[in-house]
């Protein structure tokens, strides 16, 4: 006869397509077995494999600025890539930590939020495009984040949506309408609502790893993860932020990190830029900074029809293009070769790339160097 097996969480002995399992951790009598399938037994005592639906939880990358130097955001603007922050009044900052020294963490980085000015409230979501969130209807999910603060804080989180009555990816502008007074929950935008509930997190000031578990409505238009603090933060107060994740799931998932390259590119769906990943877009930055260069095919101060820069993958709209002057504090076009500015900078933009002219310099002369850096917004 065969054997029975003995594992950390029970003894087992196959029985055809069943299992006969004694839980060790429960105070049966030795002869005393239980029958299961070995799906059931996987679902209970395993954790189960699942792809993180959400990008940049690592907090590797943050295009808007320069990742590594606390930065303003803009009310309503995005912090590190995909994550969009609103805080009650001014001013919240953000900044990349390396985590390479942290204990508690397995990721190269952790995102941290600074409050400054003034105290006051602040809340930070990912929201889920709608082709990523209607597979999730239905389903029980898990919203995990690990988390410290400069000293003990209470933070909300919670899974929101876009509800049925809402148009799929057209999340209101103002996302948080009223913050409320301490301990209250904030008033949200038009069709936004929190699925079952936001629960309240004692966030010390060492890693803890912290989650929020529901059911997706079966007509959710988007799916929204967020965080908030439940009180005002004082100024210079700080909330560190790491290794966030959605899965597919009743229980925590181990965290595991996506290839650099691969999340860059689930990122510039959504921003993409000529500069340096590590560099904040601005004018008059320099030469050679990776700017986009194109010869001029005519001479003069004509129109110049640049070649079409294709983007790294195909964008979730056709973004708003800004701008810059690699060589002076302006937007246009700069004609290295002749060392001048370019005039009437125009675009045309699709999802996968853009195409750029320009009105030449009274020096341009065919074949020169003409360069401009651009950065390009497709967020929901």
């Amino acid at each position: 006869m065969a054997q029975w097996d003995t594992y950390d969480l029970g003894t087992v002995f196959a029985d055809g397509d069943e299992l006969l399992f004694r839980d060790l951790s429960e105070a049966l009598p030795e002869d005393q077995i239980k029958r299961a399938t070995l799906l059931s037994l996987l679902s209970k005592y395993m954790l189960v494999t699942s792809n993180n639906h959400l990008i940049n939880g690592s907090f590797d990358f943050a295009q808007r600025q320069s990742p590594g130097t606390l930065t303003t955001i803009a009310d309503n603007a995005y912090s590190a890539d995909r994550w969009r922050a609103t805080r009650e009044n001014a001013d919240l900052q953000y900044i990349r930590v390396d985590a390479t020294g942290e204990s508690g963490l397995t990721c190269k980085y952790h995102g941290q939020y600074k409050k400054i000015t003034n105290s006051g409230k602040f809340h930070v979501v990912q929201i889920l495009e709608g082709v990523n969130s209607v597979p999730l209807r239905g389903k029980t999910i898990t919203f995990q984040l690990k988390m410290k603060a400069s000293s003990s804080k209470t933070i909300r989180m919670a899974v929101l949506e876009l509800q049925n009555a809402g148009t799929m990816d057209t999340i209101p502008g103002t996302l948080v309408t009223a913050f409320g007074a301490d301990g209250t929950d904030p008033t949200l935008g038009s069709n936004v609502a929190i699925i079952t509930g936001a629960e309240s997190k004692s966030v010390t000031t060492s890693w803890q790893s912290f989650s929020v578990t529901v059911t997706v409505p079966t007509n959710s238009k988007n799916i929204i993860c967020a965080f908030w603090s439940n009180a005002d933060f004082s100024a210079n107060d700080t909330l560190s932020v790491a290794e966030a994740g959605l899965f597919i799931s009743s229980i925590v998932q181990a965290w595991t990190q996506r290839p650099t390259q691969q999340e860059l590119a689930l990122c510039q769906r959504y921003y993409f830029k000529t500069f340096a990943i590590d560099t904040a877009p601005a004018q008059n930055i320099g030469a050679n900074t990776e700017e986009f260069h194109a010869p001029a095919p005519v001479a003069g101060a004509n129109t110049q029809r640049m070649s079409k820069l294709q983007f790294p993958v195909v964008m979730f709209k056709v973004p708003t293009l800004t701008t810059y002057n690699p060589a002076a504090a302006n937007a246009q076009v700069r004609d290295f070769t002749a060392s001048a500015d370019c005039s009437a900078v125009s675009s045309a933009a699709f999802a996968n790339g853009v195409l750029l002219a320009c009105t030449g310099n009274a020096s341009t002369a065919v074949g020169n160097a003409l360069r401009v850096h651009v950065t390009l917004e497709a967020e929901l």
